[in-house]
């Protein structure tokens, strides 16, 4: 395991870091520098261990904006919750649309099943009424 607090640029060369020195965005610190603690390092083309290995205050340069490990971090931890609330409403919402519609064509079914029945109850009270031997007089 690297120790992040130590890594020097000859490590972060090793690692493939590219890093900026504060002031001058197209020129490194020489490989025997130590890194200094106010070092800018490049997001793109970091591999998830190499940026893992970097301490939790390193200035990383994203997209154009500073901004630390910690932040990111912080960052796509707060996206990650917002989706899986986001999700999980959307599922609340539809199954309670689910059981509102499922509610409905019960009601239907129940009435459309009701009269059907008194029909069959009306259907049967003729048939017993006809076949009955003193019915016609």
């Amino acid at each position: 395991m690297i120790n992040t607090r130590t890594l020097t640029s000859l490590a972060a060369a090793v690692l493939g870091l590219t890093m900026m020195a504060p002031n001058c965005p197209t020129c490194g610190p020489h490989p025997g520098q130590a890194r200094p603690s106010n070092a800018i390092i490049t997001a793109s083309g970091l591999t998830k261990p190499q940026f893992d290995a970097l301490p939790a205050n390193a200035i990383v340069m994203q997209k154009g904006m500073r901004t630390t490990k910690s932040e990111i971090i912080a960052r796509a931890t707060k996206q990650r919750a917002d989706a899986m609330a986001l999700r999980q409403k959307r599922v609340r919402d539809f199954q309670a649309h689910r059981a509102r519609v499922f509610s409905a064509e019960q009601a239907k079914l129940r009435t459309k099943n009701a009269r059907l029945y008194a029909e069959l109850t009306r259907l049967h009270r003729v048939r017993n009424e006809s076949a009955a031997p003193g019915a016609r007089a």
